[in-house]
């Protein structure tokens, strides 16, 4: 099992939809929440640089993220309000 880099800046985008704590806003943490919202930040940084959200991006996020619909992305969702 590959186990994540040291930073999570260094991760490849499936390693950043991977382990990801798509949780942290639901986190009583204050701590863990702000870990998740900066890793939000850079994977949204690294999506942005690779050019954007893509149906195939979509689909491996949620292959990632959990089941339920208020975590999955919907790209054609992304694609409205992208116009």
């Amino acid at each position: 099992m590959k186990t994540m880099p040291k930073y999570y800046k260094d991760c490849t985008l499936e390693e950043m939809f991977k382990y990801h704590d798509h949780t942290y806003m639901m986190a009583d943490d204050h701590r863990a929440y702000e870990n998740g919202r900066y890793q939000a930040d850079i994977l949204e940084d690294k999506v942005k640089s690779s050019g954007g959200w893509t149906k195939e991006l979509c689909e491996l996020y949620n292959k990632y993220a959990p089941k339920d619909t208020k975590f999955q992305k919907d790209f054609e969702w992304i694609k409205k309000i992208n116009k």
